[in-house]
């Protein structure tokens, strides 16, 4: 993406900015750039201040939380299409969560400054954006509950089953996924460590629930790994 058009085109086909009057969408266009990150540096890190908007064109990112120990904890993965960074808007506060990027990545940037001058003659922004920070929100909440609620067996069931419907190829043993996760991702994911989730992927393939194909997970049986996610007695 180089050009005024194709920055024209991403910005109006998000819903942060849908149908918004061609006037302010002419000064979102000037406002914006593209940035390019490499895989495995960070947008923001945990504590982080931060003054930008981002709208994510290409690529694959993931939100996270860090202990002080610095292990990290991945809450979600972000690919094409997602926008995020609205909290500049409302606060001058240090991040809680960072992000970081887990493929070359394109990204759109908006300054939050130059988004609040442009929408104060469009006020109707701030109902989109509270509309999609709430669905945000409340994958986080299902995250949570999964913590507190699920074993971390049934948490990373969990997690497979959400990556077939995401990633999942149909194919004659299964579904194959189209993208590559370490077990180390896969610990961050369900908020485990590998060690227990080494252990739970060996189990499950001696069962027969799963297999690799050239590093990428195949599940053969993916109602079998549906019942493994049970709460806690």
């Amino acid at each position: 993406m180089n050009t005024k058009t194709d920055i024209r085109q991403f910005l109006s086909s998000a819903q942060w900015f849908e149908d918004i009057p061609e006037s302010l969408l002419d000064r979102l266009v000037n406002a914006a750039s593209i940035k390019h990150f490499e895989s495995g540096s960070h947008i923001w890190r945990v504590g982080d201040k931060t003054s930008t908007l981002y709208g994510l064109v290409h690529g694959r990112i993931r939100l996270y939380q860090a202990s002080e120990g610095g292990q990290e904890y991945a809450l979600t993965d972000w690919e094409d299409g997602a926008w995020f960074g609205e909290q500049t808007l409302a606060v001058d506060e240090p991040n809680m969560l960072g992000v970081k990027v887990l493929e070359p990545s394109e990204l759109l940037v908006l300054p939050s400054k130059s988004v609040q001058q442009i929408v104060q003659d469009w006020p109707v922004f701030y109902e989109k954006l509270f509309k999609c920070s709430w669905h945000n929100t409340r994958g986080l909440y299902e995250i949570i509950s999964s913590i507190v609620f699920y074993p971390l067996k049934a948490r990373v069931a969990g997690r497979v089953l959400e990556l077939i419907e995401e990633h999942g190829n149909r194919t004659d043993e299964g579904f194959l996924l189209n993208v590559r996760l370490s077990q180390n991702d896969f610990a961050s994911l369900s908020m485990g460590s590998r060690q227990r989730v080494n252990a739970i992927f060996r189990e499950w393939a001696r069962q027969g629930l799963i297999d690799y194909r050239d590093d990428y997970l195949l599940i053969k049986k993916p109602q079998a790994l549906a019942k493994e996610m049970t709460p806690f007695d």
